[in-house]
């Protein structure tokens, strides 16, 4: 069953459209109904995932996305993923493994709660720019990934004004 709530209600929890954890309108659990100036009622859908829910933890964060990228690349193609470690550390773990010859390097970190779910999100977001569905590199430039990193990043960090 779907619930109606108020347009002011539905502040505290992400719209269908943006959201790439779950799939979108897959499961909505909220609606609100609003009338436009031509008279029609517009329906808009939510999930059951609340914005700002890990305002009360007791630390900033417990995870990191990050996105990688090493010198025999182009530096438009960026490896994105999470860790719970340092992002320098996992950096050290991926260039150790064979058919690595130059190490990658951090060139962003974004600290985070649930960095996998954060990863996921950013993943889906950029499928588009994905070099091979199996993999988590990317062909795309530093700045636009960060943005998105950033954007969908509010959804997993420490809000103390919600």
């Amino acid at each position: 069953m779907i619930i109606h709530i108020t347009e002011e209600e539905a502040k505290k929890y992400i719209p269908c459209e943006e959201d790439y954890l779950n799939g979108g309108y897959k499961d909505p659990k909220y609606y609100t109904l609003t009338q436009g100036e031509d008279g029609w009622d517009y329906v808009k859908y939510y999930m059951k995932r609340r914005v700002g829910r890990y305002s009360e933890r007791d630390v900033d964060y417990d995870s990191w996305v990050y996105i990688l990228t090493n010198p025999l690349h182009e530096k438009t193609v960026l490896k994105i993923g999470h860790t719970k470690n340092d992002p320098e550390i996992r950096a050290k773990q991926i260039s150790r493994s064979t058919g690595v010859p130059l190490p990658y390097e951090v060139a962003y970190a974004f600290n985070c709660f649930n960095g996998e779910g954060l990863e996921i999100e950013v993943h889906r977001y950029l499928d588009q720019y994905r070099i091979s569905n199996d993999r988590e590199f990317f062909q795309m430039n530093i700045e636009d990934a960060r943005k998105v990193i950033e954007e969908l990043g509010k959804r997993y960090i420490k809000n103390l004004d919600s």
